[in-house]
């Protein structure tokens, strides 16, 4: 799945350039707009991964997130090593962390994975870049996203605005941080509180990164980092990736 305005033409000639690939390589993948040639791609090949796709995957679009999925689920997989609980911020259908806590088996691990989201889109204040979209609104995506986690004790579901909803529960130490909310101002937000709660060796993702059209949050999070000492490094995938010392 490719994302942009692609006109019928150019349509056309991505899959007949696919399919000439395709007889080129002997590995061709292609999704998330990303092309890759002669790649391994063991996680394709992991039955833990195979298995949480094909039970969570319900579009298309979440098909086609498997390399944005190796990056969590590699670095969750580090976390379960480190002190501190799980956090994403931004949820949206919960289908991120469903993945990753289907692969590492969380309802027995001896961890926390807290899950903040307005569940009713971005507001008005906190979306300068304009990326909030009716489908971060849709009924009942709240109690969907807790049905969808239910088998997890250890799991807890925080609705509301990112910073405030920290007030119901935040945890004391982070391990693993993935931050998906489409807004510089709340990814800035959410980091001013839980940087610090970062433990050493902790893992923090940013989803959006290196997309263009999120130039704003990619300049708030480098300067964020910059000021202590870090650099955020932008993968292939669009996401950039962190490792706390």
């Amino acid at each position: 799945m490719f994302y942009g305005k692609l006109d019928p033409e150019s349509r056309a000639f991505l899959d007949a350039a696919l399919k000439r690939f395709e007889g080129m390589f002997r590995s061709v993948y292609a999704g998330d707009n990303v092309i890759l040639f002669q790649r391994a791609l063991g996680f394709r090949r992991d039955p833990r991964f195979v298995r949480a796709m094909r039970r969570h995957a319900r579009t298309r679009q979440e098909v086609s997130l498997q390399l944005r999925l190796n990056t969590l689920v590699w670095a969750a997989r580090h976390a379960l090593h480190v002190e501190g609980d799980f956090v994403e911020c931004g949820v949206w259908r919960g289908f991120c962390s469903a993945v990753v806590a289907d692969c590492l088996d969380f309802g027995l691990v001896p961890k926390t994975l807290y899950l903040y989201d307005t569940f009713d889109g971005i507001p008005e204040e906190l979306d300068s870049e304009k990326h909030n979209s009716p489908l971060f609104s849709e009924a009942g995506l709240y109690e969907k996203v807790v049905a969808r986690f239910a088998e997890y004790p250890n799991v807890r579901v925080v609705k509301g605005a990112v910073p405030a909803s920290f007030a119901e529960a935040v945890p004391e130490r982070v391990s693993f941080l993935h931050l998906d909310m489409n807004s510089s101002k709340s990814e800035i937000a959410a980091l001013e509180v839980l940087f610090d709660r970062v433990s050493p060796g902790g893992l923090i993702v940013f989803d959006d990164y290196g997309w263009l059209g999120y130039d704003a949050q990619k300049a708030a999070e480098d300067a964020f980092m910059a000021a202590r000492g870090y650099h955020i490094l932008e993968l292939p995938t669009g996401q950039g990736l962190l490792l706390k010392r």
